[in-house]
């Protein structure tokens, strides 16, 4: 990080936080109860009313959140459909739970699953999609999906790691379709260090994830096979804090995004991602997409030259990677190859002042 004035992500801990945060500790060490306390059952109660689900599941991760959906929905031996574009978490969700992940295009205007790649990529033995919601933006092709998995009887599911917050016509990520998963990692929009969290409406998922969490049982009877995957008192007391300032750092981002579109819509070479009014972005990330002719390697490194730390996200791509080259067939990449090519993220993290973003738009302009 030597030289970088504004890096690509960070957390953001206030210090009414630290206190707070720190007051839990205290409590949490004296009673020595360091595991499913009260504070995990707290945080899973807030953040259920925050999503607005009957249900709210704590892990460890958001992988660990992904596996235990898909095994608690008894889903097995089925092809699940994953955009190529995303983190391979999510692919290696569907192995662990002993399905097989069918990765498919991305739409260039959301940086999501198309529409049009899941008719494509659609067979008799698919059980399950999973829509990720990349940078924080809920996908305008949500209703469309949503639909045609009613109709065929699929499962829609959500990886939300980016969309804590995020909504499509105010409706929350995380309950769009049968569950949700988020991430609490250090650079998503809130952390507990690290954790995870399942919302959903269905009780028996909700209850089934509770008995895979840990170790498949109740601590004494033990109905399936599984590992650990609690979220430690510790962890949902950092949660606590991060969530009661969420609805703020969701409004700090969407201020920096402002700044940023306003700033860089006329700067040549650089295509700014559509924005929609029905949609309310969470902006995890920042995207945007250079012109063909210029160099990504160069624009990126010029701007690191100036302190300004890029992130290119998730470049290369799931179908590229050699931990799942045996699960790629002749599906069309097309628009995922030629967009990761070319995307940008900016810096964008709770702290940065009109001066930072003004000093990253001035920059961008400058080349």
């Amino acid at each position: 990080m030597s030289g970088i004035k504004y890096p690509r992500a960070k957390p953001y801990i206030s210090q009414h936080s630290k206190e707070e945060i720190l007051d839990r500790f205290t409590k949490i060490l004296d009673t020595g109860n360091l595991i499913q306390g009260k504070y995990v059952k707290e945080l899973e109660d807030k953040f259920a009313a925050f999503v607005g689900t009957k249900y709210a599941v704590a892990t460890n991760s958001c992988t660990s959140a992904l596996e235990i959906v898909i095994k608690s929905l008894n889903i097995t031996n089925k092809k699940i459909l994953v955009p190529s574009q995303t983190f391979v978490a999510t692919g290696n969700a569907v192995i662990l739970s002993g399905n097989t992940p069918v990765f498919v295009d991305m739409n260039k205007d959301t940086f999501s699953m198309s529409f049009k790649s899941i008719q494509e990529n659609i067979s008799k033995d698919v059980a399950a999609i999973m829509l990720v919601h990349m940078g924080g933006l809920i996908s305008p092709e949500y209703y469309e999906i949503k639909s045609y998995c009613d109709k065929h009887n699929i499962i829609l599911l959500e990886d939300a790691a980016h969309a804590h917050g995020s909504k499509i016509n105010n409706l929350s990520a995380g309950n769009l379709g049968e569950a949700g998963c988020f991430s609490f990692y250090p650079t998503k929009l809130m952390t507990t260090g690290e954790g995870g969290m399942i919302t959903t409406n269905n009780k028996e998922l909700a209850d089934k994830a509770r008995l895979y969490r840990n170790h498949g049982g109740d601590g004494r009877n033990f109905t399936y096979n599984s590992s650990n995957y609690r979220m430690t008192e510790l962890n949902a007391a950092i949660g606590l804090s991060q969530l009661e300032e969420l609805p703020s750092f969701i409004e700090a981002r969407n201020t920096i995004a402002k700044a940023y579109i306003k700033g860089l819509q006329n700067v040549k070479n650089i295509i700014l991602l559509p924005t929609y009014d029905f949609i309310e972005n969470s902006y995890w990330n920042f995207y945007f997409i250079l012109n063909k002719e210029v160099s990504r390697k160069k624009f990126t490194n010029y701007l690191l030259e100036k302190g300004i730390q890029t992130g290119d996200a998730y470049s290369p791509s799931c179908h590229q990677q050699t931990a799942f080259e045996n699960y790629i067939g002749d599906q069309d990449f097309s628009v995922t190859e030629d967009i990761l090519q070319r995307h940008v993220s900016l810096p964008m993290y709770v702290g940065m002042t009109k001066e930072d973003t003004a000093y990253i738009i001035n920059t961008i302009n400058s080349l």
